[in-house]
């Protein structure tokens, strides 16, 4: 009997110090829409990144249309235009 609630005694205490150390975070649903859990949900990081594409592409739609205007403006500079003879 001794040796049976020392090995379990024993068996618990060296259970005791295995698993997950410090924070404990929950896992997904299987099923269903979870509630936003705020700025570290996945969907509002992934919200984030698409529209910071989308405002970068514009951004560089943007500058290169202002590029090949000036582009075109500064070629039209540099070669006069031709005279009719």
């Amino acid at each position: 009997m001794i040796r049976t609630v020392l090995a379990v005694g024993l068996a618990a205490t060296l259970f005791s110090a295995c698993g997950l150390r410090g924070e404990l975070e929950r896992p997904a649903p299987l099923w269903g829409n979870p509630p936003n859990e705020g700025p570290l949900d996945p969907r509002t990081i992934k919200a984030a990144e698409e529209a910071a594409a989308a405002e970068k592409a514009r951004q560089d739609a943007e500058r290169k249309a202002t590029d090949d205007a000036r582009r075109q403006q500064l070629q039209q500079q540099a070669t006069p235009p031709a005279r009719p003879q």
